[in-house]
Protein backbone atom coordinates (compact mmCIF):
# COMPACT_ATOMS: atom_id res chain seq x y z
CA UNK A 1 0.00 0.00 0.00
CA UNK A 2 1.27 3.44 -0.89
CA UNK A 3 2.05 6.18 1.80
CA UNK A 4 -0.60 8.34 0.28
CA UNK A 5 -3.15 5.43 0.75
CA UNK A 6 -2.33 4.76 4.15
CA UNK A 7 -2.51 8.48 5.34
CA UNK A 8 -5.21 8.76 3.72
CA UNK A 9 -6.45 5.47 5.42
CA UNK A 10 -5.64 6.89 8.52
CA UNK A 11 -7.68 9.96 8.48
CA UNK A 12 -10.99 8.22 7.28
CA UNK A 13 -10.30 6.24 10.04
CA UNK A 14 -10.07 9.01 12.99
CA UNK A 15 -13.21 9.00 15.15
CA UNK A 16 -15.06 12.13 15.98
CA UNK A 17 -14.42 12.31 19.25
CA UNK A 18 -10.78 12.86 18.05
CA UNK A 19 -11.93 15.00 15.59
CA UNK A 20 -13.61 17.30 18.25
CA UNK A 21 -10.51 17.16 20.26
CA UNK A 22 -7.66 17.90 18.00
CA UNK A 23 -9.98 21.00 16.46
CA UNK A 24 -10.61 22.08 20.45
CA UNK A 25 -7.08 22.24 21.29
CA UNK A 26 -6.14 23.85 18.43
CA UNK A 27 -8.99 26.59 18.62
CA UNK A 28 -7.90 27.33 22.30
CA UNK A 29 -4.35 27.20 21.30
CA UNK A 30 -5.07 30.13 18.62
CA UNK A 31 -7.02 32.40 21.49
CA UNK A 32 -4.34 32.15 23.55
CA UNK A 33 -1.90 33.27 21.22
CA UNK A 34 -4.01 35.99 19.71
CA UNK A 35 -5.46 37.51 22.96
CA UNK A 36 -3.78 39.90 25.06
CA UNK A 37 -2.69 37.70 27.82
CA UNK A 38 1.01 38.49 26.68
CA UNK A 39 0.69 42.03 26.65
CA UNK A 40 -1.25 41.93 30.65
CA UNK A 41 1.86 39.30 31.97
CA UNK A 42 4.46 41.49 30.63
CA UNK A 43 3.35 45.08 31.30
CA UNK A 44 2.03 44.03 34.80
CA UNK A 45 5.06 41.78 35.98
CA UNK A 46 7.91 43.23 33.79
CA UNK A 47 6.52 46.40 33.15
CA UNK A 48 7.63 46.86 29.57
CA UNK A 49 6.90 44.24 26.41
CA UNK A 50 9.49 42.65 24.10
CA UNK A 51 9.67 43.26 20.20
CA UNK A 52 9.70 40.21 19.70
CA UNK A 53 6.43 38.74 21.05
CA UNK A 54 4.63 39.47 18.36
CA UNK A 55 6.96 37.78 15.99
CA UNK A 56 6.16 34.30 17.76
CA UNK A 57 2.67 34.82 18.45
CA UNK A 58 2.34 35.30 14.97
CA UNK A 59 4.09 32.59 13.78
CA UNK A 60 2.27 30.06 15.82
CA UNK A 61 -0.94 31.50 14.75
CA UNK A 62 0.17 31.02 10.88
CA UNK A 63 1.22 27.49 12.06
CA UNK A 64 -2.01 26.68 13.30
CA UNK A 65 -3.73 27.74 10.10
CA UNK A 66 -1.19 25.69 8.11
CA UNK A 67 -1.83 22.12 10.78
CA UNK A 68 -6.26 23.11 10.23
CA UNK A 69 -5.88 23.14 6.52
CA UNK A 70 -3.57 20.30 6.08
CA UNK A 71 -4.95 17.88 8.93
CA UNK A 72 -8.39 17.31 6.75
CA UNK A 73 -10.68 16.13 10.01
CA UNK A 74 -10.08 20.07 10.90
CA UNK A 75 -10.16 21.70 7.26
CA UNK A 76 -13.24 22.81 7.90
CA UNK A 77 -12.45 25.42 10.38
CA UNK A 78 -10.13 26.89 8.44
CA UNK A 79 -12.21 30.06 7.76
CA UNK A 80 -12.03 30.18 11.70
CA UNK A 81 -7.91 30.33 11.70
CA UNK A 82 -8.17 32.23 9.03
CA UNK A 83 -9.79 34.90 10.71
CA UNK A 84 -8.39 34.79 14.00
CA UNK A 85 -4.86 35.48 12.14
CA UNK A 86 -6.47 38.42 10.15
CA UNK A 87 -7.36 39.96 13.81
CA UNK A 88 -4.06 39.59 15.32
CA UNK A 89 -2.25 40.93 12.35
CA UNK A 90 -4.65 44.26 11.51
CA UNK A 91 -4.08 45.10 15.19
CA UNK A 92 -6.96 43.25 17.45
CA UNK A 93 -4.01 40.89 18.62
CA UNK A 94 -2.52 42.30 22.11
CA UNK A 95 -5.25 45.43 22.19
CA UNK A 96 -3.88 47.56 19.55
CA UNK A 97 0.03 46.95 20.63
CA UNK A 98 0.94 45.36 17.22
CA UNK A 99 -0.10 45.37 13.92
CA UNK A 100 -0.70 47.66 10.73
CA UNK A 101 -3.51 49.58 12.38
CA UNK A 102 -1.57 50.17 15.51
CA UNK A 103 1.62 50.81 12.87
CA UNK A 104 -0.40 53.28 10.92
CA UNK A 105 -1.83 55.15 14.55
CA UNK A 106 2.33 55.55 15.26
CA UNK A 107 3.56 56.76 12.51
CA UNK A 108 4.71 60.78 11.74
CA UNK A 109 2.08 61.03 8.80
CA UNK A 110 -0.78 59.45 11.20
CA UNK A 111 0.23 61.85 14.33
CA UNK A 112 1.04 65.08 11.96
CA UNK A 113 -2.96 64.41 10.37
CA UNK A 114 -4.93 63.51 13.51
CA UNK A 115 -3.19 66.23 15.07
CA UNK A 116 -4.45 68.69 12.83
CA UNK A 117 -8.19 67.34 13.47
CA UNK A 118 -10.51 69.59 16.07
CA UNK A 119 -11.72 67.27 18.82
CA UNK A 120 -13.83 64.88 18.25
CA UNK A 121 -12.66 64.26 14.72
CA UNK A 122 -9.50 62.84 15.53
CA UNK A 123 -11.25 60.16 17.79
CA UNK A 124 -13.70 59.61 14.87
CA UNK A 125 -11.24 59.58 12.59
CA UNK A 126 -9.64 56.49 15.03
CA UNK A 127 -12.04 54.16 15.19
CA UNK A 128 -13.11 54.89 11.18
CA UNK A 129 -9.22 52.95 10.59
CA UNK A 130 -10.22 51.08 13.52
CA UNK A 131 -13.23 49.46 11.03
CA UNK A 132 -10.37 47.86 8.89
CA UNK A 133 -10.44 44.24 10.31
CA UNK A 134 -14.23 43.68 10.22
CA UNK A 135 -14.17 45.15 6.60
CA UNK A 136 -11.40 42.96 5.43
CA UNK A 137 -12.95 39.69 7.71
CA UNK A 138 -16.34 40.81 6.13
CA UNK A 139 -14.86 40.95 2.49
CA UNK A 140 -13.09 37.47 3.37
CA UNK A 141 -16.00 35.63 4.51
CA UNK A 142 -18.16 36.76 0.93
CA UNK A 143 -15.56 35.93 -1.09
CA UNK A 144 -14.92 32.18 0.01
CA UNK A 145 -18.82 31.68 -0.35
CA UNK A 146 -20.32 32.53 3.34
CA UNK A 147 -23.49 34.21 3.18
CA UNK A 148 -24.85 37.26 5.53
CA UNK A 149 -27.15 34.54 7.21
CA UNK A 150 -24.30 32.23 7.51
CA UNK A 151 -22.46 34.86 10.04
CA UNK A 152 -25.30 36.31 12.04
CA UNK A 153 -25.01 39.65 9.88
CA UNK A 154 -29.19 40.12 10.17
CA UNK A 155 -31.57 40.45 12.65
CA UNK A 156 -32.29 37.76 13.34
CA UNK A 157 -35.42 35.97 14.85
CA UNK A 158 -35.59 38.31 17.92
CA UNK A 159 -38.32 37.04 19.56
CA UNK A 160 -36.45 33.34 19.72
CA UNK A 161 -36.65 31.95 23.31
CA UNK A 162 -33.37 31.47 25.84
CA UNK A 163 -31.97 28.72 26.84
CA UNK A 164 -31.78 27.65 30.10
CA UNK A 165 -28.85 28.91 31.44
CA UNK A 166 -27.44 29.25 35.11
CA UNK A 167 -24.61 31.62 34.41
CA UNK A 168 -27.39 34.33 33.30
CA UNK A 169 -30.22 33.17 35.66
CA UNK A 170 -32.73 31.72 33.27
CA UNK A 171 -34.33 28.47 34.56
CA UNK A 172 -37.31 28.26 32.23
CA UNK A 173 -37.21 29.26 28.15
CA UNK A 174 -38.60 33.34 27.56
CA UNK A 175 -38.18 35.19 24.64
CA UNK A 176 -35.08 36.89 23.91
CA UNK A 177 -37.19 40.10 23.60
CA UNK A 178 -37.95 40.05 27.91
CA UNK A 179 -34.33 38.98 28.36
CA UNK A 180 -32.50 41.32 25.92
CA UNK A 181 -34.37 44.14 27.67
CA UNK A 182 -33.34 43.71 31.04
CA UNK A 183 -30.28 43.04 30.40
CA UNK A 184 -29.78 46.24 27.97
CA UNK A 185 -31.17 48.18 31.11
CA UNK A 186 -28.98 46.37 33.87
CA UNK A 187 -25.54 46.49 31.91
CA UNK A 188 -26.85 50.81 30.90
CA UNK A 189 -27.21 50.89 34.67
CA UNK A 190 -24.31 49.72 35.68
CA UNK A 191 -22.25 51.49 33.05
CA UNK A 192 -23.55 55.10 33.93
CA UNK A 193 -22.94 54.39 37.83
CA UNK A 194 -19.58 53.10 37.08
CA UNK A 195 -18.58 56.02 35.28
CA UNK A 196 -19.74 58.15 37.55
CA UNK A 197 -18.16 56.88 40.38
CA UNK A 198 -15.35 56.69 38.44
CA UNK A 199 -14.60 60.11 36.76
CA UNK A 200 -17.47 62.16 39.37
CA UNK A 201 -18.19 64.81 36.68
CA UNK A 202 -20.10 68.04 37.18
CA UNK A 203 -23.64 68.27 36.08
CA UNK A 204 -22.30 71.58 33.94
CA UNK A 205 -19.65 69.36 32.65
CA UNK A 206 -22.53 66.67 31.59
CA UNK A 207 -25.12 68.90 29.97
CA UNK A 208 -22.26 71.24 28.20
CA UNK A 209 -21.00 68.60 26.65
CA UNK A 210 -24.15 67.69 24.85
CA UNK A 211 -23.05 68.79 21.70
CA UNK A 212 -20.65 65.79 21.80
CA UNK A 213 -23.38 63.13 22.07
CA UNK A 214 -23.75 62.80 17.87
CA UNK A 215 -20.22 62.04 17.63
CA UNK A 216 -20.29 59.44 20.75
CA UNK A 217 -23.10 57.95 19.32
CA UNK A 218 -21.22 57.63 16.02
CA UNK A 219 -18.34 56.18 17.21
CA UNK A 220 -20.80 53.89 19.65
CA UNK A 221 -22.20 52.48 16.59
CA UNK A 222 -18.83 51.85 14.84
CA UNK A 223 -17.07 50.09 17.84
CA UNK A 224 -20.29 47.65 18.93
CA UNK A 225 -20.34 46.91 15.39
CA UNK A 226 -16.59 46.53 14.83
CA UNK A 227 -16.47 44.34 18.41
CA UNK A 228 -19.70 42.05 17.82
CA UNK A 229 -18.63 41.36 14.05
CA UNK A 230 -15.25 40.53 14.28
CA UNK A 231 -14.71 38.90 17.90
CA UNK A 232 -17.68 37.32 17.89
CA UNK A 233 -20.07 36.93 15.25
CA UNK A 234 -17.68 35.91 12.69
CA UNK A 235 -15.51 33.56 14.72
CA UNK A 236 -18.29 32.22 16.53
CA UNK A 237 -20.21 31.00 13.28
CA UNK A 238 -17.23 29.31 11.73
CA UNK A 239 -16.01 27.68 15.46
CA UNK A 240 -19.22 26.41 16.40
CA UNK A 241 -19.71 23.67 14.07
CA UNK A 242 -16.42 22.25 14.87
CA UNK A 243 -16.00 22.45 18.65
CA UNK A 244 -19.67 22.98 19.58
CA UNK A 245 -21.63 25.27 21.00
CA UNK A 246 -20.55 25.54 24.55
CA UNK A 247 -16.69 25.96 23.69
CA UNK A 248 -17.60 27.95 20.72
CA UNK A 249 -18.96 30.41 23.34
CA UNK A 250 -16.15 29.80 25.65
CA UNK A 251 -13.27 30.94 23.61
CA UNK A 252 -14.83 33.62 21.80
CA UNK A 253 -16.01 35.10 25.47
CA UNK A 254 -12.85 34.37 27.50
CA UNK A 255 -10.84 36.30 24.24
CA UNK A 256 -13.25 39.04 24.57
CA UNK A 257 -12.80 39.66 28.04
CA UNK A 258 -8.92 39.11 28.12
CA UNK A 259 -8.86 41.82 25.58
CA UNK A 260 -10.73 44.21 28.02
CA UNK A 261 -7.92 44.67 30.46
CA UNK A 262 -7.15 47.89 29.76
CA UNK A 263 -10.25 48.78 29.20
CA UNK A 264 -13.26 50.27 31.30
CA UNK A 265 -13.74 49.06 33.24
CA UNK A 266 -9.84 47.59 34.17
CA UNK A 267 -8.71 44.94 35.31
CA UNK A 268 -9.41 41.72 36.64
CA UNK A 269 -13.16 42.49 36.90
CA UNK A 270 -12.70 44.16 33.44
CA UNK A 271 -11.86 41.23 32.59
CA UNK A 272 -14.47 39.10 34.27
CA UNK A 273 -17.14 41.42 33.04
CA UNK A 274 -16.48 41.46 29.51
CA UNK A 275 -15.95 38.02 29.68
CA UNK A 276 -19.71 37.69 31.01
CA UNK A 277 -20.88 40.20 28.24
CA UNK A 278 -19.12 38.21 25.74
CA UNK A 279 -20.74 35.12 26.37
CA UNK A 280 -24.37 37.04 27.21
CA UNK A 281 -23.72 38.41 23.78
CA UNK A 282 -22.67 35.33 22.03
CA UNK A 283 -25.59 33.51 23.19
CA UNK A 284 -27.70 35.91 21.71
CA UNK A 285 -26.76 35.56 18.37
CA UNK A 286 -26.37 31.86 18.11
CA UNK A 287 -30.03 31.30 19.46
CA UNK A 288 -31.61 34.02 17.62
CA UNK A 289 -29.40 33.32 14.60
CA UNK A 290 -28.73 37.31 14.24
CA UNK A 291 -27.08 39.83 14.87
CA UNK A 292 -29.83 42.17 16.75
CA UNK A 293 -29.96 41.82 20.55
CA UNK A 294 -25.75 41.62 20.72
CA UNK A 295 -25.58 45.15 18.75
CA UNK A 296 -28.01 47.11 20.69
CA UNK A 297 -27.00 46.05 23.83
CA UNK A 298 -23.28 46.68 23.28
CA UNK A 299 -24.11 49.57 21.92
CA UNK A 300 -26.11 51.80 24.15
CA UNK A 301 -22.96 51.21 27.78
CA UNK A 302 -20.92 52.04 24.53
CA UNK A 303 -22.59 55.51 23.94
CA UNK A 304 -22.82 56.49 27.45
CA UNK A 305 -18.71 55.46 27.62
CA UNK A 306 -17.58 57.78 24.72
CA UNK A 307 -20.27 60.45 25.70
CA UNK A 308 -18.00 60.64 29.11
CA UNK A 309 -14.82 59.84 27.09
CA UNK A 310 -15.13 63.17 24.76
CA UNK A 311 -16.64 65.54 27.58
CA UNK A 312 -13.71 64.65 30.35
Amino acid sequence: MKLEEILVSQLNDVQPDEIHKVGLTLAWTAMVFASSIAVILWVEFASVMPEWWPLIHGTVLLSLLLVAVAYKPTRSMWRFFSIIVTIFFLGFGGGWRFGLIPWITQSVEWITWVGTLPVPFDSLALHLLRLTPAFAILFFLVVTGRKREDFYLIKGQIDANVEPSRLIGVKEPEPWTKTGKIFAIVFVVFTVVFLVMANQPTVEQLVGGLVLLPVAALIAIMNAFNEEFTLRAAPLSELEPGVGKAQALMITSVYFGLGHFYGIPNGIIGVGLSAFLGYFLGKSMLETKGFFWAWIIHFLPDLFIFYFLLVL
